[in-house]
């Protein structure tokens, strides 16, 4: 039988209010013309390129790889995230000791028109590879102009939907988080999962990601707010209670995330039998405060291995950085590491597809990372448990590229 679940007015108002706020604070708000005037023309001629195709460089002299970040623009968080991106990836080029790669910082203002701008500066100076931008919407301004550049693209996006032709997307995906904590649960025994998503493209990119590792008895999306978690919970939950679930994904966080485990458990879905799974977005302080999530286990990087990366970044910089600006330090990484085995195979196509999707990935600052042929990616992900005041690994992050979900 549900357990009782008051929820007074006045909270159900304010949580409501939070909730609204948190969901915005998600979305960017471009400001268009934020960027001055820098972009190159498109009947200006380009660049020669080296012989070879796509991602071919001179290896035995400059190779200019290109950044962009949105380093201006009207949202702050994306803001310090450019910047923090970009220090990572300075970091990472000091660490290399490489002089003949050249790294350009181009700012895209967070807008797919500063994006576009960036990009046809970077190729009007000879990029031979493009790293960057952050969000999906202007990954896709920078693929038009890299595609007729012959120029790859590793985007910071989490978004699998812009990956494809010259564009790659390096970031924390939630298809392959979901993969990877389903997949752990199901091997222990949590094998009949039902997914309670946001209607949102990241929450259906986790239910696919899902439906790759797990048998899904149950799944329903809801409208991230207040009121369509708590209309959309209760059917639900009747669904995954009659189909036999063992565990439930819930791909959500914040106001977002506590407010559908608690109206689950309302529903019947008792955390002490149903084991409630999560991804990375779980890893903050907010998911500490519902006791409906301890016990709970979700896919994130490394918790060890960033805190290693901190040191060293807030040592160089004064501050400790985003999660994000790990994807600027692997991109770079990425490229010294293919430009070293062009020059020692005597390669002048450094970063092709073909060398960008290689079998054996990177080694990457939270563990190896790959790209597979369609422009996705899979990162090293460790298992968590939510505990009364804190985070445990449970299962550590694989070591090895091939046991990669």
């Amino acid at each position: 039988m549900p357990r009782p679940l008051a929820i007074p007015p006045s909270f159900a108002l304010g949580l409501a209010a939070a909730l609204a706020l948190g969901l915005a604070a998600c979305t960017p708000s471009p400001r268009p013309g934020s960027l001055p005037q820098t972009s190159v023309p498109e009947n200006r001629p380009q660049p020669a390129q080296p012989p070879g195709g796509p991602g071919a460089a001179d290896v035995h002299g400059r190779v200019n790889v290109a950044l962009l970040v949105p380093l201006s623009g009207a949202e702050a968080g994306a803001v310090d995230a450019g910047n923090a991106i970009a220090n990572a990836a300075r970091m990472a080029a000091t660490d290399l000791g490489d002089p003949a790669l050249e790294l350009s910082v181009h700012d895209t203002g967070g807008t797919p028109e500063g994006a576009r701008a960036a990009a046809q500066t970077a190729v009007g100076e000879g990029a031979a590879l493009i790293l960057g931008p952050l969000f999906g919407p202007n990954t896709g301004a920078v693929g038009e102009v890299a595609l007729r550049a012959g120029v790859q693209v590793i985007s910071f996006s989490n978004d699998s939907s812009v990956a494809g032709g010259p564009v790659f997307v390096s970031g924390f995906l939630p298809e392959a988080e979901a993969a990877r904590v389903v997949g752990f649960a199901a091997a222990r025994g949590h094998d009949r999962l039902a997914v309670f998503y946001p209607d949102t493209g990241y929450g259906h990119a986790a239910l696919r990601g899902a439906e790759r590792a797990a048998r899904v008895v149950a799944a329903s999306g809801y409208p991230r707010s207040f009121q369509g978690i708590q209309d959309a919970s209760g059917s639900f939950a009747g669904a995954a209670r009659a189909a036999g679930a063992n565990a439930v994904l819930l791909p959500d966080s914040g106001q977002g995330l506590r407010s559908a485990a608690a109206f689950l458990d309302y529903g019947g879905l008792d955390p002490a039998r149903v084991r409630f799974l999560g991804l990375g977005q779980w890893h903050n302080e907010g998911t500490l405060q519902e006791a409906t999530l301890r016990g709970g286990w979700f896919a994130a990087p490394d918790p060890e291995r960033f805190e290693t990366f901190a040191r060293l970044y807030s040592a160089r910089h004064g501050a400790r950085p985003p999660q994000v600006a790990v994807l600027g330090y692997d991109a770079v990484q990425a490229a010294g590491q293919l430009l070293t085995e062009a020059r020692q195979a005597g390669s002048r196509n450094p970063f092709g597809r073909a060398e960008l999707t290689r079998a054996q990935g990177f080694r990457g600052a939270l563990g190896p990372f790959r790209f597979d042929a369609d422009g996705s990616s899979h990162r090293a992900m460790a298992i968590l448990e939510v505990g009364e005041g804190g985070f445990a690994v449970i299962d550590p992050a694989p070591s090895r590229i091939d046991l990669l979900f």
